[in-house]
């Protein structure tokens, strides 16, 4: 019997004799000190206890992608790389597994993409739905591509959350003009992308809306929907208790312009509703003259200045701000940022 934190009195009727061999004890000296040495602790479930492992972040010297390495195959207790375990045999090195969500080029490569739209599916088994199936969309872009950057909330819509539920019950409540101006930009040879900081559970009613979306015959482009790949709180914390949305929408966009050459910006022209949109435009490198901002009364404001009143009546100057990408011309000396566009400051 054994007790903890008390003092027993031992007599000496109740003591076994126990006999001590020491040839069987000097046998199996070595057969201990390795599997004290190779770090195997006895343990009563095969599953460690922590249900998170820990991450560390590295930085390959190969490549300068981000890898995720598990640090529970690299803990000082799991030396047992060349060390003999129980029976004199060599334990086979343990693997490390790389964590990553970026495809590598390879598998890109392979799955024989056409410009313009991809459609992919994810297939996942569970034990209760069983096979599933995800799909998304791959978007393959020239090199040189230029893109203009939308915001989803109170830019296309009139609101955050009404803007797209109320489209289900039969209202239009989408700002005026919308699909016409992105449908003029997309035919003078620019991308759209549209971003958000909505969380991932949120993409599918996001994409079905834009998907959707018509005004006066015209559709709304397509083009990626970039959601964040947070969970719902995280996102809610973010944008609402923080008020921080930028933070998602800056990393997300300078992880976009890492995929073109280093000495060309793809990013042409962004479209917000708030002053954390021109902080995130700025900050990855289109001019403030590009950067069109829109109020709440539906209003598009360019560096605080409202030049124009509405979506419709900017449709009017689409060949001067967006003109085609066909034709050969200095940007900084175009008609439309001759004029617009602030001088830099000079100390």
């Amino acid at each position: 019997m054994a007790a903890f934190g008390l003092e027993l009195d031992v007599e000496a009727g109740d003591v076994v004799p126990v006999e001590l061999n020491e040839s069987s004890n000097t046998k199996n000296n070595d057969s201990i000190v390795a599997s004290t040495s190779s770090g195997h602790r006895w343990r009563l479930w095969p599953i460690p206890f922590r249900k998170v492992k820990t991450l560390e972040h590295t930085h390959s010297n190969l490549s300068s992608k981000e890898e995720f390495v598990d640090t529970e195959s690299t803990l000082p207790n799991s030396q047992a790389d060349s060390t003999p375990a129980f029976g004199g045999k060599i334990e086979s090195p343990r693997k490390q597994f790389i964590r990553t969500n970026a495809p590598t080029s390879e598998q890109i490569a392979s799955l024989n993409l056409k410009d313009g739209q991809n459609k992919i599916t994810f297939s996942f088994s569970t034990r209760v739905l069983g096979t599933q199936q995800v799909d998304a969309h791959i978007y393959l872009w020239k090199w040189n591509a230029k893109i203009v950057i939308s915001d989803v909330e109170r830019t296309i819509t009139k609101y955050d959350v009404l803007g797209q539920f109320m489209p289900l019950v039969g209202r239009d409540w989408t700002q005026s003009g919308v699909a016409k101006l992105f449908s003029a930009i997309k035919e003078n040879g620019y991308q759209l992308l549209f971003l958000s900081a909505r969380a991932i559970v949120q993409a599918y009613l996001t994409r079905s809306f834009l998907n959707n979306l018509k005004q006066d015959g015209k559709a709304l482009p397509n083009g990626p929907v970039v959601i964040s790949p947070n969970g719902l709180f995280p996102s809610l914390y973010r944008e609402v208790i923080r008020r921080a949305p930028h933070e998602f929408k800056i990393a997300c966009l300078e992880d976009i312009k890492k995929l073109f050459p280093s000495d060309y910006n793809p990013f042409y022209a962004g479209f917000g509703n708030r002053d954390t949109d021109e902080l995130s435009y700025r900050k990855i490198g289109i001019p403030k003259g590009k950067i069109f901002i829109i109020n709440p009364k539906g209003e598009v404001a360019i560096s605080h200045c409202i030049e124009v009143k509405s979506y419709t009546s900017l449709h009017t100057l689409v060949n001067d701000m967006f003109p085609p990408t066909s034709l050969v011309e200095q940007e900084d000396f175009n008609s439309w940022n001759f004029w617009k566009v602030p001088l830099p400051d000079i100390e």
